[in-house]
């Protein structure tokens, strides 16, 4: 048996493998269909089947729709899942997946990597602390010409990232959702662009998100009682502003912080999934299955 199996070697299943790699990790198969890099398959034994890899680690990078029945494979055989996001687009195949991982006393990890952002969990630590106050609304923007996905349109393939961080920054589900799907490119096979507004008891959340759009842009603005906090991941910078200190139009009172790489985000995620508590896996469920209900709102 071997380590780890990585099921999927597209675009994030490369990613995945690289950080695996930096990690010292060596014993590792693969299974695609096609694999483009000589050296991978020169380097690694891969498989055409992902039923022929017996292994103590999964990494499952494969589309959406083939989530429930491949996560389902290797949790009913015991083995710790990893699985990109989102875990599936129907609930209720998510919670299959968790009756069975604690029915065959396993787990399965899904890959919010903005919940291991260093910023992020900054924002959670000093809300939590008191020191920003109540949040009163969020702006979310994560835009970017390109990679077009084929499985899931906008909503699932980025919007979902910006629900997974208002999930577990608040925890609180909205009253009322509101999701408007469209194609910025008329030739897209699917919805590139998406428009959401969340409405909860106390804030609301406003998000922006296309993968046809000329600009790079990775921006929220948290508004909080005490605080107005903009986050530029595309620069990696956390700016806090004294809500005290703030007069229209010029701002003033900013303290910046520095921002760990997405990459060392990944890696925090990839390390964190080697040690998952069961403690952890039930906060993370909880993000996952209510992060899937509000996009299929």
């Amino acid at each position: 048996m071997n380590k780890i199996g990585i099921i999927g070697l597209g675009y994030w299943g490369n990613i995945i493998l690289r950080n695996l790699e930096k990690l010292g990790e060596e014993d590792i198969v693969i299974c695609d269909t096609l694999i483009k890099n000589k050296s991978i398959n020169q380097k690694y034994t891969y498989f055409n089947n992902y039923k022929d890899i017996e292994c103590e680690y999964v990494f499952i990078t494969t589309p959406s729709t083939t989530h429930f029945e491949i996560c389902n494979y290797f949790l009913s055989k015991g083995v710790k899942v990893f699985c990109e996001k989102p875990l599936t687009l129907i609930l209720e195949e998510s919670e299959k997946l968790y009756e069975l991982a604690s029915k065959n006393n396993t787990i399965i990890f899904t890959d919010w990597i903005f919940t291991f952002n260093s910023h992020i969990r900054q924002v959670k630590n000093d809300y939590n602390s008191g020191k920003l106050g109540e949040i009163k609304s969020i702006f979310m923007n994560r835009l970017n010409l390109g990679p077009e996905r084929f499985d899931v349109n906008a909503r699932w393939d980025l919007a979902s990232h910006d629900v997974s961080i208002i999930q577990y920054l608040f925890s609180e589900f909205p009253k009322k959702v509101s999701w408007k799907d469209y194609k910025r490119n008329k030739n897209s096979k699917m919805d590139d662009s998406t428009l959401g507004l969340l409405e909860f008891e106390s804030f609301t959340a406003c998000l922006n998100v296309s993968w046809y759009y000329p600009k790079k842009v990775r921006e929220c603005v948290f508004e909080f009682e005490n605080f107005l906090l903009t986050w530029d991941d595309f620069k990696r910078v956390l700016e806090y502003e004294e809500a005290s200190k703030i007069t229209f139009p010029i701002y003033s009172g900013n303290i910046n912080y520095p921002c760990s790489s997405y990459q060392e985000s990944l890696v925090s995620s990839i390390n964190s999934f080697f040690s998952f508590s069961e403690k952890e896996m039930k906060e993370q469920q909880k993000i996952t299955l209510e992060t899937i209900k509000i996009l299929n709102l």
